[in-house]
């Protein structure tokens, strides 16, 4: 599962990641130090002309036929095994792909204690997971319209699947990294299905920085850069 994100890219280092002019848009990318499910977030998709472009899209998918745009909440990852027959996310699995530009996620650890100030609540103990060289990574995603009464929205969900080695101890899933050579075929129109679904099939080896946070990240509203901070060790365990 990822149910929260990093993101904070500059304008340039998102054009430079998608490969993208400089002048195809004017952003000003708010940054999600803690970001969670119904924010938005950036996102590189193909345009109506099939050109690459940038927007911001509500986090957790609300497919086109759903009654509630509240679905969304659910619905805010995609499992890679399954993606292409699940009625929530096989038109768009078809047709409307995306990537997430991501510093890293945050995943939380089962620990078999409660918690207490400085460590996780509940018996979960959270990570911040990134790519070790620090680089940022773009996660597979899907995204979708929905109308109803007036009310339009873009929302997108994050495909998941089985986690490395290196992570599996955390958590038994992550999100798809998508590796910059396969870009073109995971926004591509015409990329056979089988392709895609050998995008997302084996997760990214990493290597990954896995760092102890504090369970401040625990609450959304702790959305500042500090919530970043490595765990104090002899607090850990």
């Amino acid at each position: 599962m990822c149910g929260r994100l990093f993101q904070s890219l500059t304008e340039q280092q998102i054009f430079t990641l998608y490969t993208l002019p400089d002048s195809i848009q004017d952003l000003d990318p708010e940054p999600r130090y803690n970001g969670a499910p119904t924010q938005e977030f950036v996102l590189c998709r193909l345009d109506e002309n099939g050109t690459r472009s940038i927007s911001s899209l509500r986090w957790g998918l609300v497919p086109s036929w759903a009654k509630d745009a509240r679905i969304g909440a659910r619905l805010i990852n995609a499992r890679a095994e399954t993606v292409h027959q699940k009625p929530a996310f096989r038109s768009a699995f078809r047709s409307r792909r995306c990537l997430i530009p991501a510093n890293g996620w945050f995943e939380w650890r089962r620990t078999g204690r409660t918690g207490r100030t400085g460590q996780s609540g509940g018996g979960k103990q959270p990570f911040f997971l990134a790519l070790e060289d620090g680089s940022p990574a773009s996660f597979a995603a899907l995204w979708e319209q929905w109308s109803r009464d007036g009310q339009h929205l873009e929302t997108f969900t994050i495909v998941t699947t089985v986690a490395s080695p290196a992570l599996s101890d955390i958590h038994d899933r992550q999100p798809v990294v998508v590796d910059p050579d396969d870009y073109a075929d995971w926004l591509g129109p015409d990329t056979p299905m089988e392709t895609l679904r050998e995008i997302i099939r084996t997760p990214h080896d990493g290597p990954y920085e896995i760092r102890p946070v504090s369970d401040r990240v625990n609450r959304v509203s702790n959305d500042t850069p500090d919530i970043l901070a490595p765990l104090v060790k002899n607090t850990l365990f």
